[in-house]
């Protein structure tokens, strides 16, 4: 970080403009954090599982596009936790240059993981996810059928609706729980 761009904010923190003192402010919070964040980012490729977690949580808390980056490979994370704290965190921020690495994990051998992305994408609100969404409602895990009828319900596509309504004979009530309350979310 150059130092003379931190000295020349720093005096224009006194500026008589409460304008410009409030942009210096926001400027070297910016600064700040995106220094932060290589920290954080050394952090989530060397820690063990308690560091990377802290590093992911401080990534998460950063709005800044530079965190995508280590937010998106923290998904290949040999350590769960630290794969489902990056999914989560890329769901929240539904930012669409990074559907496509979750949208990958749709075939991740592990349920707890296919269900947290499912729940992630629903969030991106993006149409194109309909169709896959709907190949997954084939399956026997309630908790991944639940979870992908959620996201339907966010897409609000009515093409779900025949589906969704077998859905409301499901034997798991949760099932069809989801189903009713995504079915009143559903365009006419």
């Amino acid at each position: 970080m150059n130092p003379d761009r931190i000295e020349k904010l720093r005096k224009a923190l006194k500026d008589v403009s409460p304008d410009v003192r409030c942009a210096a402010a926001e400027a070297l919070e910016r600064l700040e954090a995106l220094a932060s964040a290589e920290k954080f980012n050394q952090m989530l490729q060397s820690g063990d599982r308690a560091a990377k977690l802290r590093a992911l949580y401080a990534l998460g808390d950063i709005e800044d596009e530079a965190v995508l980056k280590p937010l998106v490979s923290a998904l290949s994370d040999e350590i769960q936790e630290v794969r489902c704290a990056a999914i989560r965190m890329l769901g929240e921020r539904a930012e669409p240059r990074t559907l496509a690495p979750l949208f990958e994990l749709l075939d991740d051998p592990d349920p707890s993981i296919r269900a947290l992305v499912i729940e992630a994408l629903g969030n991106f609100h993006d149409k194109r996810l309909a169709d896959s969404f709907l190949s997954l409602l084939t399956g026997d895990e309630p908790e991944i059928l639940r979870r992908v009828i959620a996201a339907l319900g966010k897409l609000r596509d009515p093409r779900a609706e025949g589906t969704l309504l077998r859905l409301l004979d499901h034997a798991e009530a949760n099932v069809r729980e989801a189903a009713a309350r995504a079915l009143g979310h559903l365009k006419t």
